[in-house]
């Protein structure tokens, strides 16, 4: 069965219907009165600010005057001599509205006394619209019942804008980045930025109903409630762009990737700006993963190994001539389950080979070396954080 949904998941469903998931940030909010309709202007200068005081930022306030006794003519013309009754001429109009969003108030039926019409641009640039109120000839709003109008209007504008701004911390030291004398090792200045492609969700905790109306009915059990997700990934910059219905509680989440770890930070209901403050921005800083550069020397065996008497046993390769070995392959994988192998690149003809992306994870992983004419060497090894150069001789096959 079914789980039963709580108030904020019809409100966005209700939402997305109209606006779609893009939604808007910039509208028009076209206010149509009868100018000749006893107190129908009163009340909708009362309804004008109310809605600048609290969605003011978000949409332009356009009025259009209608009268009645002029409606009443034009029907009476088109009754009696049969008149067709044409579109809407744009120069006529106080703000563009295309065809098919609305019907002109002097061709309907009854004359609208006071109606609210909200104007806004999709993703396409093109131009959509939706009635949030409408009363018509005879009836009349009073203004005690502007309040009431503004809860019907209200809802519409409940989503917000968040900008996730992301940058990188400080890189994790290495064990050898302080030498001996205390000095600290030199390292290219830290770059912060992020960029593109990074998965960014935020977790908006709704509440589903009351615990003491705990029916299969009713409110459905903690464990079956979940937050409302709303996705975004990162640009250019490394900011994600959100648009999400607010709760009380609201989680930021960054996915975790080889570069960095995951995280969350927690965005308050009261932290959230107002529409008249614009987006919310948050910036959120990310550690990251201990990372290791690997350089791995290829080259065939000497015949004659060199003399290490004076280093007990270990050969200095760096010091010595070695002959490069031509159609070698190396690859690493690390000591986890399930974890595939990864296959290093050479930009000097096989002489040294790296990882692809310049780093990998620090920790034990698995050396294979092959090579046609070679004995394939294997060894595991450790990764530290920082430089990590190895040189590995290959045994000729005869």
């Amino acid at each position: 069965m079914a789980l039963p949904k709580g108030p904020a998941q019809e409100l966005l469903e209700n939402l997305d219907s109209v606006f779609g998931p893009e939604y808007f940030e910039h509208g028009r909010l076209l206010i149509t009165v009868a100018r000749d309709v006893a107190g129908a202007m009163k009340v909708a200068h009362r309804l004008q600010s109310r809605i600048n005081e609290s969605l003011g930022a978000m949409v332009e306030i356009i009025f259009e005057h209608v009268k009645h006794e002029l409606w009443s003519k034009l029907h009476e013309a088109t009754a009696t001599v049969g008149l067709h009754k044409g579109a809407e001429v744009p120069e006529c109009q106080v703000t563009h509205i295309p065809d098919g969003i609305r019907t002109n108030p002097y061709q309907r039926e009854r004359l609208p006394t006071l109606e609210v019409l909200l104007l806004w641009e999709d993703i396409t640039r093109a131009t959509r619209g939706h009635v949030l109120y409408s009363i018509s000839h005879p009836a009349s709003p009073t203004v005690e019942q502007v309040d009431e109008i503004f809860a019907q209007i209200e809802p519409y504008f409940a989503k917000r804008w968040v900008i996730v701004e992301l940058s990188l911390g400080e890189p994790i030291k290495g064990v050898f980045d302080e030498d001996l004398a205390g000095e600290v090792a030199e390292h290219p200045p830290h770059d912060s930025h992020v960029g593109p492609g990074v998965g960014v969700t935020l977790l908006a905790c709704h509440a589903y109903g009351f615990a003491r109306e705990q029916t299969e009915y009713l409110a459905p059990h903690v464990r079956h409630c979940q937050p409302l997700a709303f996705r975004s990934i990162s640009d250019d910059a490394g900011r994600a762009k959100i648009c999400f219905l607010p709760a009380e509680v609201n989680k930021v989440q960054v996915a975790e990737t080889e570069s960095f770890h995951g995280t969350e930070v927690l965005l308050p209901k009261a932290d959230i700006r107002t529409l008249d403050q614009g987006p919310t921005v948050i910036k959120v800083r990310l550690t990251p993963k201990a990372l290791a550069t690997i350089t791995v020397n290829v080259f065939a065996q000497p015949r004659t190994m060199p003399r290490a008497d004076e280093t007990d046993g270990i050969i200095d390769w760096a010091r010595e001539d070695l002959e490069p070995v031509l159609e070698a392959s190396v690859e690493v994988t690390q000591m986890k389950d399930g974890e595939a192998p990864l296959r290093l690149v050479s930009f000097d003809d096989g002489v040294t080979f790296v990882a692809e992306d310049g780093f990998l994870p620090e920790g034990a992983v698995h050396l294979v070396v092959h090579c046609p004419g070679y004995e394939t060497e294997e060894r595991p090894i450790m990764l530290l954080v920082g430089l990590n150069e190895f040189y590995v001789p290959l045994r000729r096959v005869n």
